[in-house]
């Protein structure tokens, strides 16, 4: 049912990208595939950035493909150049929240070096509008120092991306994403789909302290969220958040899995270590309504219900 809406609210938003080619890095990813059949559904011509030799995204939406290393400046312009793009939706990401040192070369790499590469094929080949996914880990304001090299990273990308936007004819829209969530989770080890799949196999799920809070936002929002942002006349000049602006601990979503599972066994808090320098950060939804005319539509207890019908019926496949 939640799927059949959120279709009918794109059709009735009269947001429409017939006749736009765009570029979508990251469409086999979990945020990408949802972002590939939202965009698709809006009438894009869909162009897939991978490495992959082959790919697919997590939902089977039709997607033009093209091998390419974004590490790598050259084939990432030769790509950008073939394909002509009106717009980039750039979502490809090395995630890891570790806070190790180790990471920093891979996460410079990986995140910040290959968003300079497509921001300046974007600027030598006159695409009009390029989309950066953010993270709501990035340090915020004035003496904020980053969690992590993943956190790291995504700022320098998100430094990058507003000086294109002022010293060029590129727009560049920084998304602000917070905790995705929902069916088809690639990395099943994150929290929603460990706790489903643990729970569906009749076991306990191993929790930490669980007293974290966070805003979870459910992954079609983001994908209709990031559509909006490619559809909107008026290209916004800040951080556009996307999230419920709603505070919900790791415990409150873990019990809610819980209670929706048949015959489930609670789950185990304080058996793990909670993470050190987690990041506490609520989306300003009310500037999204400001900025794109759109608010996300499903709430939390419609979300896990509709993430964990999906994976019962994939064990039951």
């Amino acid at each position: 049912m939640i799927a059949i809406v959120h279709v009918m609210r794109a059709a009735e938003s009269g947001t429409s990208l017939t006749g736009q080619r765009l570029v979508l890095t990251g469409a086999t990813g979990f945020i990408g595939g949802h972002a590939a059949e939202a965009l698709h559904l809006a009438g894009a011509d869909v162009h897939g950035l991978t490495r992959s030799s082959s790919p697919s995204t997590t939902l089977g939406t039709p997607v033009t493909w093209h091998q390419v290393d974004l590490t790598d400046q050259g084939s990432t312009l030769e790509a950008i150049g073939d394909i002509e793009p009106t717009q980039i939706v750039h979502l490809a990401s090395l995630v890891k929240g570790a806070r190790d040192p180790d990471l920093i070369m891979p996460m410079f790499l990986a995140n910040a070096a290959s968003t300079v590469y497509l921001l300046e094929a974007a600027k030598r080949f006159g695409v009009g509008r390029v989309l950066l996914a953010g993270s709501l880990e990035e340090p915020s304001g004035p003496g904020e120092v980053a969690s992590s090299p993943y956190a790291a990273s995504k700022a320098v990308s998100h430094i990058y991306g507003d000086y294109y936007d002022h010293a060029t004819d590129v727009e560049v829209v920084n998304l602000q994403i917070f905790m995705v969530y929902g069916p088809a989770q690639v990395d099943e080890l994150k929290l929603v789909p460990y706790v489903v799949n643990t729970l569906l196999a009749g076991q306990a799920p191993e929790i930490g302290s669980g007293g974290r809070p966070v805003d979870w936002v459910y992954v079609k929002d983001v994908a209709e969220g990031i559509v909006r942002c490619c559809t909107v006349e008026r290209a916004p000049n800040q951080p556009v958040p996307l999230g419920t602006g709603e505070l919900t601990t790791v415990k409150g979503v873990v019990d809610e899995l819980v209670a929706l599972a048949d015959n489930a066994s609670p789950a185990n808090y304080g058996t793990l270590q909670d993470r050190a320098d987690e990041v506490i950060r609520r989306a300003d939804t009310a500037l999204t309504e400001q900025l794109l005319g759109w608010h996300p539509a499903t709430s939390l207890s419609e979300g896990l219900a509709a993430t964990l019908e999906w994976y019962r019926q994939r064990h039951q496949g």
